[in-house]
């Protein structure tokens, strides 16, 4: 089974976490742009009520140039604070196509735009986003856990090391962009 181990931090400047990076000696392996499309696929299925997620994912490397595409489903999380959850991803041809297929059945998407510098430092993913409407995080993963228990050290140990908050949201971009647009109706 495919499971996600990840937290994201509030951050209040890209630059600072990226010289932090730069001094520990991780690579940064791209730059992308990426845009999100959370498909909401009511009323078949309320994913958002079983806390589960589908969604098509366009990224552009600034670093490449090349464009790739994939399809995601996102279980619902497993543990409280974390993103814990079981993943499954497939590389798409064309994300517009499927996009184009999707709003012609009728479906609506919500997007998430953002820009991404990815980093690599051991077995840490790190991720310095900018997400559009929302500010600045940093993600963190880590490969090759087998337990929470797991994680939870190897994060505990990245963080000190970093000297960032433990200030983790384990809501997605998605969760978060909602409440802003659902606040605003009321």
């Amino acid at each position: 089974m495919d499971m996600e181990y990840e937290v994201k931090i509030p951050i209040p400047s890209i630059r600072e976490i990226e010289e932090k990076l730069r001094i520990l000696g991780a690579t940064l392996v791209d730059e992308v742009e990426e845009e999100d499309f959370y498909v909401d696929l009511r009323p078949c299925i309320d994913l958002r009520a079983r806390d589960m997620a589908l969604r098509i994912r366009i990224k552009r490397s600034r670093l490449t140039k090349r464009t790739s595409s994939e399809l995601t489903f996102k279980g619902p999380k497993l543990v409280p604070n974390m993103k814990v959850r079981k993943e499954i991803s497939v590389d798409v041809s064309d994300g517009n196509k499927l996009l184009e297929i999707v709003k012609e059945l009728g479906f609506r998407t919500y997007i998430v735009r953002k820009r991404r510098k990815i980093y690599r430092y051991g077995p840490y993913k790190l991720f310095l986003d900018e997400v559009q409407n929302l500010g600045t995080f940093l993600e963190i993963e880590v490969e090759g856990v087998k337990s929470v228990d797991e994680f939870r050290e190897q994060i505990k140990k990245f963080v000190s090391l970093l000297k960032v908050s433990e200030n983790f949201i384990s809501k997605s971009y998605l969760e978060m962009i909602l409440e802003r647009i659902e606040g605003k109706q009321e």
